[in-house]
């Protein structure tokens, strides 16, 4: 897929192909629908009666009929289940698997894919950055959940729209953004102050944010503070030391909509999110190895964005500026034989500063049968990077060899095009092609330093996508796609030397990308009080990156460590099959499930396979649930539900000596809850949650935490 001969030729004949169809366009009848969301209205505006998604095409489409596999976490789900983290809004997410490696972090694994593999933005803004680690980041954290107003998950390949990362899928999370005041309203002030208490931690969340604007001029601005203690998980497994971590967090953002003349319903917006996590310890190496590791993280998002709309030549465009500030700090410690003693410490320190660019245009012709999206991006990392040591009773002193040499520099840039139409259109009958092509390229470098060489990288690939789709008015959608993903190495895989936690990590910068190919087949069905929905996907995988084992100066073990680096390994295959079921029972009642099935395994050799590493089980989630009618006076709910995940014993040799998994895998488990809400004169809104009511002993596949055993929730709101 990537260095491909003759590209131009490909592309010149991809895109004869594409435009055939439209060539004969068949109109039976004129369209009858009504005017939908992608007219001119601006993001806010969209989320009316009909909930619309942006992440599958980068055009605003109804979920129901998207050919592609997409879940939203809205306003009214993360106010419902107020989740201590931004992880764990996505527990109850079809197809969405979240592995922890401690309480303060929390790695969504989307179609078996994890880390860097998963693409998180933030309103359009990549988040990824080239120091991400390979396997289970704890980054999506970063993202206060009460700074959030929707997420959106796309489940396959997000290549071709978004570029390298998104070979898993997409989590976009949308922050919250001010009432959109027009020229003619007058002043306004709107605001929300929380408060959260969890038993199982003894933690506490303050929360408070406050919108106000005039004459099309608005803004919003909130602050986060959360003090979590030490976890107590199920069963005999008690209290879990060094799990709890301080988390401080703010977002803000201003925001001016043009109401006259030529930019009317243009809008401009500068955005802010910052997040803090102090002293969040990772204990999985603990016991065997003596070994705690202890992460702070802290970053700046700033970013500013303008909606611009073109009625002559019916074209929108977003332009994205940002500014993204990252840090991480990792104190290593060597404990003695109470862990608790601190013989040794290494800190490690990694910054990343990146500023990127981002333009999208839409283009509506046929009178909206046929839709081009275009664009282009670049963004560009500055890495730096510090080491220092420290024996116990001694002072601190540098150590030469630091992650990344100072002044290392990654850039990832790309162009794309996306064409949708329909063909055929006859009643409420629709036909619709999509087909797209990105280019996309990376480059890293990073200068000599100490006993390594200058390192130089790069690569330029060509990803494609191409469905079609059947959809009969809201009540049934068929949808076959192609889609292809790929993953560039980054700084990290390629340049970074030194102790992971895991293990010892040296360079190799002769990696080149990871891709795969996806086919994925998928239907929704929404008849009478029944909605259903089903997917199934085959994605063949190339050039994976995985860890080897290999000597560093000579040497198998380093600082007690095992010596790894990163090679493109051959050939693996995944597939799974995710499906959802909601019922509206009447007078109130619903219930609804969904379940996730996920296989996968790498060809190391010929003939010879071995699973792939850190496969989630087979899981989901069932749910009974009760709303008041809202005649009452006083709106509210309870429901109660079922989380549940099957034994995973098909472990790969990495997974079997990881001490995350237990010996012969990861036992199968369930979980009994109930969640209990109520809002009172649309101003105070008050919510109970009790998780675990059995105490269960239970974790997440390939967690290093343990999941809370019996747990009271206690959540409560004022609006204003």
């Amino acid at each position: 897929m990537f260095k491909q001969p003759s590209i131009f030729g490909q592309i010149a004949a991809a895109l004869m192909c594409l435009m055939l169809p439209f060539g004969a366009l068949v109109h039976a009848e004129e369209s009858t629908n009504t005017e939908t969301a992608s007219k001119d209205t601006s993001a806010d505006e969209a989320a009316g009666e009909l909930e619309v998604v942006v992440t599958g095409k980068r055009i605003k489409e109804d979920p129901f009929i998207a050919d592609r596999s997409i879940t939203v976490v809205g306003k009214k789900e993360l106010a419902e289940s107020s989740p201590r983290t931004t992880p764990e809004a996505l527990w109850d997410a079809p197809g969405v698997f979240i592995q922890q490696t401690n309480n303060g972090g929390g790695s969504p694994i989307l179609r078996g894919m994890i880390g860097p593999q998963v693409l998180i933005m933030v309103d359009g803004i990549r988040l990824n950055n080239s120091t991400y680690r390979t396997g289970p980041v704890q980054y999506l954290n970063m993202i206060d959940p009460y700074s959030i107003d929707r997420m959106e998950v796309l489940r396959g390949p997000g290549s071709v729209l978004y570029g390298s990362d998104a070979m898993g899928g997409v989590i976009q999370v949308f922050p919250i953004s001010p009432k959109d005041f027009r020229a003619t309203d007058g002043a306004g002030l709107t605001g929300r102050l929380a408060y959260r208490y969890e038993a199982a931690n003894n933690g506490n969340t303050i929360h408070g944010n406050f919108s106000t604007g005039t004459g099309g001029l608005s803004m919003v601005a909130g602050v986060t503070y959360k003090h979590i203690n030490n976890l107590v998980a199920g069963g005999d497994v008690g209290e879990q030391p060094y799990s709890g971590y301080e988390n401080t967090s703010a977002v803000g953002g201003l925001k001016y909509r043009f109401s006259e003349g030529f930019t009317s319903g243009w809008t401009v917006k500068v955005g802010y999110l910052f997040n803090r996590i102090d002293d969040a310890g990772r204990t999985d190496k603990l016991w065997d190895k003596h070994s705690l590791q202890v992460y702070d993280n802290d970053d700046h998002l700033v970013y500013g964005k303008a909606h611009m709309i073109f009625r002559p030549i019916d074209t929108k465009a977003d332009l994205s500026l940002s500014y993204q500030d990252f840090f991480e700090g990792k104190d290593a410690h060597t404990v003695g034989d109470d862990y608790k003693a601190i013989l040794k410490t290494t800190r490690d320190e990694v910054s990343a500063n990146t500023i990127g660019i981002d333009l999208a245009l839409q283009t509506s012709l046929l009178n909206e049968r046929m839709m081009i999206s275009y664009g282009a991006m670049w963004y560009r990392d500055w890495v730096y990077a510090d080491r220092q040591s420290k024996p116990a009773g001694a002072i601190w002193y540098e150590a030469n060899d630091k992650a990344y040499p100072d002044g290392s520099t990654y850039d990832t840039y790309g162009l794309f095009l996306m064409l949708q139409g329909d063909p055929l259109l006859i009643g409420e009958h629709t036909l619709r092609l999509t087909a797209g092509y990105r280019m996309h390229g990376m480059h890293g470098f990073a200068p000599e330093t100490g006993d390594l060489p200058e390192v130089d990288f790069g690569d330029i690939g060509h990803v494609f996508h191409a469905g079609m789709q059947y959809t009969y008015a809201r009540m049934a959608t068929v949808a076959f796609t192609f889609s292809q993903g790929f993953r560039a190495p980054n700084l990290q895989e390629a340049i970074m030397l030194g102790d992971t936690g895991k293990y010892f990590h040296i360079p190799n910068n002769d990696l080149t990308p990871e891709t795969n190919d996806t086919l994925e087949l998928l239907g929704r069905i929404h008849i009478w009080r029944v909605t259903a929905s089903w997917s199934g996907y085959v994605s063949f995988l190339h050039n994976l990156i995985k860890r080897v084992p290999t000597t560093y100066n000579g040497q198998e073990v380093v600082a007690g460590k095992d010596v790894y680096y990163n090679v493109n390994g051959k050939e693996g295959l995944m597939l799974g099959t995710e499906a959802s079921l909601k019922v509206d029972i009447g007078w109130g009642l619903s219930a609804s499930g969904h379940i996730t099935y996920t296989w996968g395994e790498e060809d190391i050799s010929d003939g010879d396979n071995l699973p792939l590493t850190r496969v989630p089980p087979l899981f989901g989630t069932i749910k009974l649930r009760y709303d008041i009618p809202t005649a009452y006076p006083v709106k509210g709910f309870i429901e109660a539900y079922v989380r549940a995940a099957a034994k995973q014993d098909r472990l790969s040799p990495e997974d079997i000596s990881d001490a995350r998994i237990p010996e012969g895998g990861t036992p199968a488990w369930w979980t009994l809850n109930v969640r209990i809400g109520a809002t009172l004169y649309d101003h105070l809104r008050l919510s109970m949650t009790i998780e675990n009511m059995l105490d269960e002993e239970y974790k997440y596949h390939a967690s290093g935490v343990y999941s809370p055993g019996f747990n009271a929730i206690i959540s409560a709101e004022a609006l204003f």
